[in-house]
C-alpha cells in the first residue's frame, strides 16, 4: 500500500539521521499535502511524535508528497489519513501543543518516517527510538475509533480528573456511573491499547495528549480520572455490586502504562523486559519477533544491548536470547513460570499469568519462594542447569472445573466448591501436614483463592480469610468451614467492606493433593508423578516431568500454588535439614 511512498523516502542517509514530516494545507483539489525533511539526532527542531494504529484499509485520495527531491502523489492508509483531516481541524488555540508560535510543529510518524520494507533500515532506525521519542515535544495519541461511547469515555473521565482531584475510598467524590464504566471499558477495546508498538511511544516522551476525532484528553486526566473512577468502582454499595459486576481488571492497560510511566520517570534503567512481557501480555505485534523488539527502547541500555535486533533469526531463537540475557542481567528464573517449556513463547494466545510477575507494581515481588538457594543458571543450546530443591509430588489430581461451569464460580451456594472442599479435606488415611483442622481449612482458603494475588488492592492474610468467610457466609459450604474453625479466628479483623465477588481465576488451574498430603493448585496439562520444586531465581514453586529416559532432566509444567512454601518457608532449618540442592536440567 505504502511501496511508493516508501521508494519516493528512500535516500542514502548516516546512521543516526531520522525524517520528519510538515503537515500543509490541503491542495486545491482537497487532497492532502505533506513534506519531508531529514533531520539529525542531537539536532532536531522541536517536533512531535505521533502514536497510531496502523490498520489495513487504504485511503480513498492520494496524499500530495514533497521529499526535497521531486513531488509525487502516494497512497497511505484510511487511520492516517483520518489523523491527518483530524489535525487540519485544530488550531493553536484548540491544540496547543500541536503548535510553536505561529508555526505548525513538524511530526515523527513511524509509518511513514522508517522505510518499512527495508529490514536493514528498521534493524537501524528501531534503537534510535528511544532516543527520538525523548527529543518529541510531545506525543499525539490517536484512537482511530470514534463513537458516541468513546466521546462519554472522554467526557467522564476529563470531569472525573478535573471535580475530583483527590479521592479516599470511603469518599469517592463521584458515585458509580455503570454507564460510564461501559464506555471506558469500551475506550479499553480500541485498537491501540492492545498494540506492543505503541507502549514506548506513549511511556517516553514526557507530554502524551488522546486525539480521538476532535476530542482531546490529556494523559495525565486519563490517569487521574481512571483513579477517581475505581474508588468510586470499589465503593459501589453491595446491591450495585450484585446486580452490576465490574472489575479493575477492565482497565489493567492503563493501570500498567500508568505503572511504566512513573518507573521510567524514575529510574530509565530499572524497566525490565521480562515484567513488561508479563504485563503487557494483551498488547500484539504482526511479527513474533516485535514482542520482545518493540519493547527495548524502555529497557536498560545493558538489556537492550544484549537482544540485538535481528529478523533473519527464527522467534523461539530470540525468545531464547530474551530469557537468557534476563537471567543473566537480573539474577532470576521467574519466566520458568510460563510453561510449555522454559523458554516461553511471547506470540502464544495460551501463556497464563504468572504468579512471580503478576502484580503490577515492578518494583517489589509478592511471593519469595526460593529464599536463600543459589542463583546459578548454566545455559547450553536449548538446556539449562538450575539448582534447586525437591518438595514432593503430585499424588491425586482433579479436573472438575471445566469450561462449562465458569458460571458457578460467581455463586457461593455452586456445588463447584464443594467439590474443592471434598477433594481436598476429606480424610485419605495417611498423615497429613496439617497440625490441626482449624491450619487445613485455613490452607483450604488461602488456596483455592490464590492468597488473592489478583486482586486490586491486594489485602492483607488476615483481611483474606475474613473475606473468604463472608462469601461464603450463609451457604452451606460456609456452615461447613466455620464447623472447622474459619470465621473464629479471622472474624473482625477486616473493615467488612470488601468481598469476593468472582473467582473465575480457578479456570484455568487445577487441584491436587502431594504425595505428603499437600494441597495444592497447578497449571494445566500437569501429570501425576509430577514434581514440585523450588529452584533458585524462582518466586514460586515449579512443577516438572522427569523424562523417562534421563532422569537428570526435566520437562517444564509451569508454576504451581502450594500454601506454606510461597515465602522462602523451605530455608526453614527443619526443612533444609531434610532435602539437599540438587542440579538438574531443563530441556
Amino acid at each position: 500500500m505504502l511501496e511508493n511512498l516508501r521508494k519516493l523516502l528512500l535516500s542514502s542517509r548516516t546512521y543516526e539521521e531520522i525524517r520528519l514530516l510538515d503537515l500543509l494545507r490541503a491542495a486545491a483539489s482537497g487532497n492532502l499535502r505533506c513534506r519531508v525533511r531529514r533531520a539529525t539526532i542531537g539536532d532536531m527542531p522541536s517536533f512531535i511524535s505521533v502514536s497510531h494504529v496502523w490498520g489495513t484499509g487504504k485511503a480513498e485520495r492520494l496524499m500530495h508528497l514533497d521529499s526535497g527531491c521531486g513531488t509525487k502523489d502516494v497512497q497511505i492508509s484510511q487511520n492516517l489519513e483520518s489523523i491527518f483531516v483530524g489535525l487540519l481541524c485544530h488550531d493553536s488555540n484548540t491544540f496547543p501543543q500541536l503548535w510553536n508560535g505561529s508555526c505548525k510543529l513538524p511530526m515523527w510518524i513511524d509509518m511513514v518516517c522508517i522505510n518499512q520494507s527495508d529490514m536493514g533500515e528498521k534493524a537501524s532506525q528501531i534503537p534510535l527510538m528511544r532516543e527520538i521519542y525523548s527529543q518529541a515535544r510531545s506525543v499525539i495519541i490517536c484512537i482511530n475509533e470514534c463513537d458516541i461511547f468513546l466521546r462519554y469515555a472522554f467526557q467522564y473521565l476529563r470531569q472525573a480528573a478535573r471535580d475530583n482531584p483527590a479521592t479516599e475510598e470511603n469518599n469517592p467524590g463521584i458515585r458509580f456511573d455503570p454507564i460510564g464504566w461501559d464506555a471506558i471499558k469500551r475506550l479499553m477495546d480500541c485498537e491501540w491499547f492492545h498494540r506492543k508498538w505503541v507502549i514506548q511511544e506513549a511511556v517516553i516522551p514526557k507530554d502524551a495528549i488522546f486525539l480521538c476525532g476532535a476530542d482531546i484528553m490529556t494523559m495525565d486526566d486519563l490517569f487521574r480520572g481512571i483513579d477517581v473512577v475505581l474508588t468510586a468502582l470499589l465503593a459501589r454499595p453491595k446491591a450495585i455490586k450484585e446486580l452490576y459486576f465490574a472489575h479493575v481488571g477492565s482497565v489493567r492497560p492503563v493501570l500498567a502504562l500508568r505503572e511504566l510511566k512513573r518507573s521510567y520517570a524514575k529510574d530509565q534503567r530499572q524497566l525490565n523486559l521480562l515484567w513488561m512481557l508479563e504485563n503487557l501480555r494483551l498488547t500484539r505485534a504482526t511479527l513474533a519477533h516485535d514482542q520482545i523488539y518493540a519493547l527495548l527502547g524502555l529497557c536498560s541500555p545493558e538489556e537492550a544491548a544484549k537482544n540485538p535486533i535481528r529478523y533473519d533469526l527464527e522467534p523461539e531463537e530470540v525468545y531464547r536470547t530474551s530469557a537468557v540475557s534476563h537471567a543473566q542481567l537480573h539474577n532470576d528464573l521467574d519466566f520458568l513460570g510460563l510453561c510449555p517449556s522454559w523458554v516461553p513463547n511471547w506470540h502464544s494466545k495460551h501463556l497464563r499469568r504468572c504468579l512471580g510477575l503478576g502484580r503490577l507494581d515492578n518494583e517489589h515481588q509478592f511471593f519469595r519462594a526460593s529464599g536463600a538457594i543459589p542463583v546459578d543458571p548454566t545455559f547450553k543450546g536449548n538446556e539449562l542447569m538450575i539448582s534447586g530443591i525437591l518438595v514432593d509430588r503430585i499424588k491425586v489430581l482433579s479436573d472438575f472445573c471445566s469450561p462449562d461451569r465458569r458460571h458457578e464460580l460467581s455463586d457461593a451456594n455452586s456445588k463447584l466448591f464443594q467439590q474443592y472442599f471434598d477433594f481436598w479435606m476429606t480424610p485419605t488415611g495417611y498423615p497429613m501436614p496439617y497440625k490441626d483442622d482449624a491450619n487445613q481449612i485455613e490452607t483450604f482458603a488461602r488456596t483455592i483463592s490464590l492468597l488473592g494475588i489478583y486482586l486490586e488492592p491486594l489485602p492483607s492474610p488476615n483481611e483474606l480469610l475474613e473475606m473468604f468467610h463472608r462469601w461464603f457466609s450463609g451457604s452451606a459450604l460456609g456452615e461447613q468451614l466455620e464447623q472447622h474453625g474459619l470465621g473464629r479466628n479471622s472474624a473482625g479483623q477486616a473493615n467488612g467492606t470488601k468481598r469476593f465477588m468472582r473467582m473465575n481465576r480457578l479456570m484455568s488451574w487445577e487441584p491436587f493433593v502431594t504425595e505428603q498430603g499437600y494441597i495444592g493448585l497447578a497449571r494445566e496439562k500437569c501429570s501425576v508423578g509430577d514434581e514440585i520444586w523450588i529452584i533458585g531465581g524462582c518466586n514460586v514453586p515449579i512443577l516438572l516431568s522427569p523424562k523417562a529416559e534421563s532422569p537428570s532432566h526435566y520437562e517444564v509444567r509451569g508454576e504451581i500454588f502450594l500454601d506454606g512454601f510461597m515465602f522462602g518457608e523451605i530455608m526453614s532449618t527443619e526443612r533444609v535439614e531434610r532435602r539437599s540442592i540438587r542440579r538438574v536440567t531443563l530441556v
